[in-house]
């Protein structure tokens, strides 16, 4: 069983770049990104300006695993009741091991505990059934669509990590 402290988020740092390019040009993976949706290859500056696009709004972080970095988080729209997350994993020979769904807790428990943050929400292709079920196991619940294809599921903070009132 993988347990929360198996799984480390750590900030993006420019030696992630050349990673996380490969994870996003990767059709196994990112068949999930809305944007990738037209199968355009991503070249290194696209990828770099987009890095680089993200200002104090937003969070991006490496997924480590036992000393590896496999995946990313980002955490967006910070400014906003529901901050918007976003999470793959990069290396296919971990999924369905529990790994991206520890990783989401983390995030999520970095917006209640650090940001006092009460709700967050993502976005999901309605074909991507791992994704779907990483999000209902922390408590995720399909609140309408957004785009073509894709769902809005939003989550309530306060339900996934305080303490339960004592009566």
């Amino acid at each position: 069983m993988i347990n929360s402290e198996d799984v480390v988020l750590c900030p993006v740092t420019p030696n992630d770049y050349e990673l996380i390019l490969a994870w996003r040009n990767n059709r196994k993976i990112n068949f999930g990104f809305y944007s990738q949706a037209t199968g355009h290859e991503i070249s290194w500056e696209e990828h770099v300006a987009w890095l680089k696009s993200r200002n104090e709004d937003w969070l991006n972080f490496m997924i480590w695993f036992h000393g590896r970095r496999i995946g990313a988080v980002t955490i967006g729209n910070l400014d906003h009741w529901a901050p918007e997350i976003g999470y793959y994993i990069g290396e296919i020979t971990l999924w369905g091991q529990g790994i991206g769904t520890e990783a989401v807790r983390n995030a999520l428990y970095y917006l209640w505990s650090l940001c006092g943050k009460k709700w967050a929400r993502t976005t999901i292709i309605d074909e991507n059934a791992g994704s779907i079920r990483v999000c209902e196991k922390l408590g995720f619940k399909k609140i309408g669509p957004a785009r073509p294809g894709e769902s809005w599921y939003q989550t309530d903070l306060q339900l996934l990590f305080a303490p339960p009132k004592q009566e």
